[in-house]
């Protein structure tokens, strides 16, 4: 479960630092990702999204992480996060959301195959 924890932490480190490369090996091929405003995106539109990295995360924190073993080889983590951003890379914006990731593993390495962000209330 920790090893699950950490990736998904690499993967939003990721996401601040824009790096495709890393989404490149972290995706499955038929990946399915769903963005907090519902726009559902297949993996050369993620891949694309990331590099060009318009509206740059400056903080993402994870809290509340729960991992769900479905099989030995796939796994749903699931965490709230608090995500400083740059909308249109000027405007700073804080939002809080929850990530749910579904994980499969082949030839030893886990892959997202799913992720969501949903908007979480307010604290």
């Amino acid at each position: 479960m920790q090893e699950l924890i950490a990736l998904t932490e690499k993967a939003w480190e990721a996401n601040r630092n824009g790096d495709a490369a890393f989404y490149d090996r972290f995706l499955t091929a038929d990946v399915v990702s769903v963005s907090p405003w519902g726009v559902v995106t297949d993996r050369d539109a993620t891949l694309k999204g990331f590099a060009e990295n318009r509206n740059p995360y400056t903080r993402t924190d994870q809290s509340d992480h729960k991992v769900v073993m479905l099989t030995e080889d796939s796994a749903v983590h699931t965490s709230t996060v608090e995500i400083d951003m740059l909308v249109g890379g000027t405007t700073e914006r804080t939002m809080r959301v929850y990530a749910t990731t579904a994980l499969v593993r082949t030839d030893g390495e886990w892959k997202a195959a799913f992720f969501q962000i949903t908007p979480a209330p307010e604290r």
